[in-house]
């Protein structure tokens, strides 16, 4: 089976630096992550969420979790920044 994420890690010289986590951000209106480590902020403007070696913060507005599982979860609204710390 076809995994997009294993491709692109095949062609990167440093593909162990890309073990951490996976965002995709579809046209700024959807946020699909994999490799979180739980939510810690969750409002209308702003979700936060830890990673392997940091915090991931998404700000933005209407905001809301579609789904969230153990390591993946999907952010709907509009997504204007999305920073590591």
């Amino acid at each position: 089976m076809f995994n997009f994420f294993d491709e692109i890690r095949k062609k990167s010289p440093d593909a162990e630096l890309l073990n951490s986590f996976n965002l995709v951000n579809i046209s700024g209106g959807l946020l699909y992550v994999e490799g979180h480590y739980g939510v810690t902020v969750l409002t209308s403007e702003m979700v936060a969420f830890k990673v392997k070696k940091g915090r991931i913060v998404v700000e933005g507005e209407n905001l809301k979790l579609l789904e969230l599982s153990e390591n993946t979860m999907i952010i709907q609204g509009k997504i204007v920044k999305t920073e590591l710390f």
